[in-house]
């Protein structure tokens, strides 16, 4: 069995339309900027592409975990459910928390019977002490 990962994307909330299409609420780049710590999160979601070689069913464990101290902000579980080989798409979602640390973190996927390395998706935190310079191209 092997599942590839191809991209994440965190954000605050992912719905999927009656039309099918994804609609991602609230897109972070690699950095969450806060106004103070301890900061309540009323939860991110991860959107990840995956793709499967075969048809099937398969757990996985999810956490999130701050790199500099190893502290555990959740662990938890996840369905991926591939009806057809090929491209998936999965948000999940995490529960509510709270960032203590500025820092890296990384979210971290291990998917059971995957003999390859776990899904990680690293972010930074930081206090937003103010707003960062739009880079010439940018649009506001």
């Amino acid at each position: 069995m092997a599942i590839t990962h191809y991209y994440t994307v965190m954000c605050d909330i992912v719905r999927r339309e009656d039309n099918g299409k994804w609609l991602l609420i609230g897109v972070y780049e690699d950095t969450l900027g806060l106004a103070q710590l301890p900061a309540p999160i009323p939860g991110l979601t991860f959107f990840m592409r995956l793709e499967s070689d075969r048809i099937g069913v398969w757990n996985a464990r999810v956490r999130l975990e701050h790199l500099e101290t190893g502290e555990r902000i959740f662990d938890g579980m996840a369905m991926l459910n591939f009806q057809r080989p090929g491209t998936g798409m999965v948000p999940i979602a995490t529960p509510p928390f709270q960032f203590m640390h500025v820092g890296t973190y990384n979210f971290v996927v291990e998917i059971q019977g995957q003999e390859r390395e776990p899904v990680i998706h690293s972010f930074a935190v930081v206090l937003n002490t103010q707003r960062p310079a739009m880079q010439s191209g940018q649009v506001r």
